[in-house]
Formats: C-alpha cells, sequence, structure tokens
C-alpha cells in the first residue's frame, strides 16, 4: 500500500520514516518492506538530545527500547514513535507508552503488524493536521 501525503505535508515529511538504533538485521528488513510501499527510509544508530531536529523532516519513527533517555526522546519529538523490542517486556511496554510511545512490538515485525502501524500512525497523523487546519 502507497501512503500518499496530505496538502499539509511537504513531500520529505510525509514519506521519510526513521529507524533509530535497530540492529542492522532489523533496519534492513524494515527498510525494505518500507521502501516496497513508497516510502523512504533513513537510519542512524542513536537519538540523543538533538532528537527533535534529526526526526522533523520525518512523519514516523521506529526507535529501539535500548535506546539511551528514551523517555527524553519521546517527549523531545513531535512525530509518533514505535518502540521496538527484541525481548519484550509489560513493564517496558507500560514505561514506553507512558512517556508518549505511540506503539510499542517485538522484533521482528510481521507484514501485517507493520501495515496496522503504518496504517494508525500515518493516518491518525493527517487526521489531527486536518482538524488543526479545520
Amino acid at each position: 500500500m502507497k501512503f500518499p501525503r496530505t496538502d499539509r505535508q511537504s513531500s520529505h515529511a510525509a514519506d521519510q520514516i526513521l529507524l533509530a538504533g535497530l540492529d542492522p538485521k532489523l533496519t534492513r528488513e524494515l527498510t525494505d518492506s518500507l521502501e516496497s510501499r513508497g516510502l523512504r527510509v533513513k537510519s542512524c544508530d542513536h537519538l540523543d538530545c538533538q532528537a527533535a531536529t534529526y526526526t522533523e523532516d520525518c512523519a514516523l519513527a521506529f526507535c529501539d527500547i535500548r535506546q539511551a533517555d528514551l523517555v527524553a526522546i519521546l517527549r523531545a519529538v513531535s512525530i509518533p514513535v514505535v518502540v521496538v523490542s527484541r525481548l519484550p517486556e509489560v513493564n517496558d511496554w507500560l514505561d514506553a507508552m507512558d512517556a508518549g510511545a505511540a506503539d510499542y512490538c517485538a522484533a521482528p515485525i510481521e507484514d501485517r503488524q507493520l501495515e496496522w502501524i503504518l496504517e494508525s500512525n500515518l493516518h491518525q497523523e493527517n487526521r489531527r493536521e486536518k482538524a488543526a487546519f479545520a
């Protein structure tokens, strides 16, 4: 499924996904899957206090649960962040969601799960933007 941009989004932000701190194999798998849907991908080894600046041209981010200062990052960025864990724990899930994560998922991410994450987060962002300008 392709995800078209809205009138209010730039073509860069509407179709760019950030992969932060994920292991190389998962990064490759997600990159292939996202690009096959017409989305652009950028990746980095980690985010820091500059997270808000680095994510400003993205519509969505996937971030590893082991990311240092994850709570601060989640609170600093203005885009939805999906927290990813190889070893999902209930407490980690609750902490991530409390800190503002848009979603929490276990790796590897199944294709159907990825589709749901994209649908719910990219379309939710589009609805929020439309409501803000209505």
